[in-house]
């Protein structure tokens, strides 16, 4: 690599051309300081970010491999070149590219928009001493005082628009002492229109407010007069009612010939034409949310597509609106469904290795019907396994010579909450779904144990915007039950009754609630967040309290759980989620009480691995300082209580690869002591000191469809202290106890 970037690349270049290598600074030039200059370095560095070849961070700091690629490996014309070259050559960057003319009037259309109205950018073009046709540009913004709105006015009422204007003027987003913001002012605009919309005024539109701008009285503070704009076509000031509501229903594909009827029904005052046999009426028209009399309103114009969608059952959904009277103000609201076959069979594959010496195929196959009785209720099939082999000498007490599990899974899903209550059930606004579930797994682990588990649930799930979700599971039942042991196995619950609970004590009946905020694609500053509670055994635990009372209780002769778990997943995007910083706080708390002294295993948290702290083997971490004397892969090294702390670095290297920097620390812990595992419960002195850190980097391999990933893990710092401190002394034991993992997708 490091002789690869000593090649020459600016020889390739045309006498005119000059290598971009990067932004060398920006400087600030205002008499004010402090609160001033910080937003006007935030958006000239927004502006005027752009990555040169071989950047890392915005540095060109990295061997400019895909250059030289491009320049050295460049085919004959007419030819696309190999694999390598069409995947990491990289064209120069130059400063043309760059075009810092037109940045720097970007610059000052943006502090314009943000107050700066008396802005002046230049730039500088530095050439390097070593070769002129390499050069970096420095930026100089010149700035006054931002202006600041002090007064608000609106014109007296003389209509209806009027009336609305003036009415949510006082709610706006605005207030005085706000330095001027452009975008504000436009989303509070849009935020206006969609008011006037939904009283029917179709035609109306966010630029047909106006927002005037005084700036004469007071130096560096401004006025402003909101209103409608007095010149319009008389059209957008008109109400307009629903006149006629058709939907068209067309055939699966063009070349085929369908059977089902093309005749026109009329059902509740909406018309259906095309395949009307494909769903029923009563179905299509539920989610229709305009009828014949209405007046025109935003939120049944953005309400009905979603609704439609929310069937599975279309390719796509179009919805268009037509004047049918523009005397009498009336439209004709048209709605064009494309169907998508009903049944579908997918089949997927991997091969898996682990740490624990096993490597294997798994596979599913899913059948999946999803027009149950023509009312998109869908029906699916999953069935799936694997088996996994382990390499080297068959252990005497092992469950045979592989493990391998197996199991059927089935689902049924309505697109409509299926609730008593009629408010909550005739709610449009809600995107619901009611998804009832049966499944069966079998899991033979020949080193432990042959289980079994059964499940089932029912409940809903529906979403009040795009970015909220919500996930409520009243009925829930996962039944599990060891039905044979090894030496191994009984060897390390048998020597801690805490451990042996945790497996026997399986039978979870409880309800399950999970809230989920995404607004993770957001160009800047995007954030996940999920959080869970979920309990068990409460309700049946009350039915036993009536009768005996001596514990633990059974149901169908296993003891059932009873505790309540909480996890919240906290994410942070500065860019997005393949590009710029990352971080994610994780934690969760699980307490047994009542029937249960433990947690199920099954409900235990575990750390490390490919999806947490990368630089630890899967559950190797914990409980606390807790150290077993022979690492077993999976048994005693579970927790009650979860904290991770997560922060990656991504950046692209080309078209093809990405790059991630990441630095992690986290641990389990259990919420009461363990006189087998000393140093595994949690306290408040004592956690901090007891966390695992660990650091590492890896490529992600973009091939469209999917993300492969690869991280070199390194640790840092263990949980416990094996006479040596916690830290890793030497860089030697840091790189001889790497871990490579390999993954589908981002950790987080």
């Amino acid at each position: 690599m490091l002789l690869l970037g000593s090649c020459s690349n600016t020889k390739f270049l045309a006498d005119d051309e000059m290598l971009y290598t990067g932004r060398k600074k920006i400087e600030v030039i205002s008499d004010e300081r402090g609160k001033v200059t910080k937003p006007v370095e935030e958006i000239a560095e927004e502006v005027t970010s752009f990555q040169p070849n071989n950047a890392l961070m915005g540095k060109r700091v990295l061997p400019p491999i895909g250059l030289w690629f491009y320049n050295y490996r460049k085919p004959e014309d007419g030819k696309k070149g190999g694999f390598l070259y069409r995947k990491l050559k990289q064209e120069p960057v130059l400063v043309s590219h760059v075009n810092p003319e037109q940045r720097t009037l970007k610059i000052e259309s943006e502090l314009f928009a943000n107050g700066y109205f008396n802005a002046d950018a230049t730039f500088k073009i530095d050439t390097a001493k070593s070769d002129p046709r390499k050069a970096k540009l420095s930026y100089f913004i010149k700035v006054d005082k931002p202006f600041a709105l002090d007064e608000i006015f609106n014109q007296p009422a003389r209509d209806s628009i009027d009336t609305l204007i003036n009415q949510y003027t006082p709610e706006m987003n605005l207030k005085t002492g706000d330095i001027f913001n452009l975008e504000t002012i436009k989303n509070e605009k849009q935020k206006m229109a969609s008011i006037i919309n939904e009283e029917g005024y179709y035609f109306f539109s966010p630029e047909n407010i106006e927002v005037v701008a005084d700036t004469s009285d007071t130096p560096f503070e401004m006025n402003l007069l909101v209103r409608k704009k007095p010149l319009a076509e008389p059209y957008v000031y008109q109400k307009y009612e629903i006149n006629r509501v058709e939907v068209r229903v067309k055939q699966l594909s063009a070349d085929t010939v369908s059977t089902q009827s093309t005749d026109t029904l009329n059902y509740e005052g909406v018309y259906i034409t095309g395949h009307t046999g494909y769903l029923r009426p009563d179905v299509i028209c539920r989610s229709i949310l305009f009828r014949r009399g209405d007046l025109y309103a935003e939120t049944k114009h953005l309400g009905t597509i979603p609704l439609l969608n929310n069937y599975g059952v279309f390719q796509s959904v179009k919805m268009q609106f037509t004047v049918a009277d523009s005397v009498k103000h009336l439209l004709n609201v048209f709605v064009e469904l494309q169907p998508k076959d009903n049944v579908s069979l997918s089949f997927e594959g991997a091969v898996q290795s682990k740490s624990t010496g096993f490597a294997g195929p798994t596979s599913e196959i899913t059948l999946t019907h999803s027009n149950i009785a023509k009312a998109a209720n869908r029906l699916q099939f999953r069935a799936f396994g694997g088996f996994e082999w382990q390499w080297g000498k068959r252990g005497n007490n092992d469950l045979g010579t592989n493990s391998y599990n197996a199991g059927i899974n089935s689902s049924f899903v309505l697109p409509r909450m299926l609730v008593p209550f009629e408010s909550i059930r005739e709610n449009k606004t809600l995107i619901a779904k009611s998804v009832g579930t049966l499944g069966f797994e079998f899991i033979n682990s020949v080193r432990y144990y042959r289980m079994n588990s059964v499940n089932s649930s029912f409940g809903y799930q529906w979403n009040k915007g795009k970015m909220v979700t919500h996930q409520f599971t009243p009925i829930r039942i996962n039944m599990v039950s060891l039905k044979q042991t090894t030496a191994a196995f009984d060897s390390i619950v048998g020597s801690n009754p805490y451990v042996k609970k945790s497996f026997e004590e399986q039978t979870i009946i409880g309800p399950k609630y999970n809230f989920t905020y995404d607004n993770s694609t957001r160009k800047n500053n995007g954030i996940y967040f999920q959080g869970e509670i979920s309990t068990s055994g409460n309700a049946i635990d009350m039915i036993y309290k009536l009768g005996d009372s001596q514990r633990p209780h059974k149901m169908l002769g296993a003891v059932y759980s009873q505790f309540i778990k909480t996890t919240i997943d906290f994410r942070f995007y500065t860019n997005s989620i393949k590009k710029g910083w990352v971080m994610r706080l994780y934690a969760g708390t699980g307490v047994s009480y009542g029937n249960s002294s433990v947690m199920p295993y099954v409900e235990q948290y575990y750390s490390g691995g490919s999806n947490s702290l990368r630089g630890f083997t899967a559950r190797s971490l914990g409980p606390g300082s807790y150290k077993p004397e022979e690492y077993n892969g999976i048994i005693d090294q579970t927790g009650d209580i979860k904290l991770e702390l997560n922060t990656e670095y991504r950046f692209p290297l080309n078209n093809f690869i990405d790059g991630g920097l990441f630095l992690e620390s986290g641990n389990v812990w259990l919420l009461n002591g363990d006189e087998n595992r000393p140093g595994a419960q949690f306290g408040f002195n004592s956690f901090a000191h007891q966390l695992a850190v660990g650091t590492g980097l890896g490529l992600r391999f973009d091939f469209d469809f999917f993300v492969l990933r690869t991280d070199f893990g390194f640790p840092l710092r263990y949980p416990y202290n094996d006479g040596n401190g916690n830290w890793i002394n030497t860089a030697g034991d840091m790189f001889s106890n790497f871990k490579f993992n390999i993954a589908i997708g981002y950790p987080f």
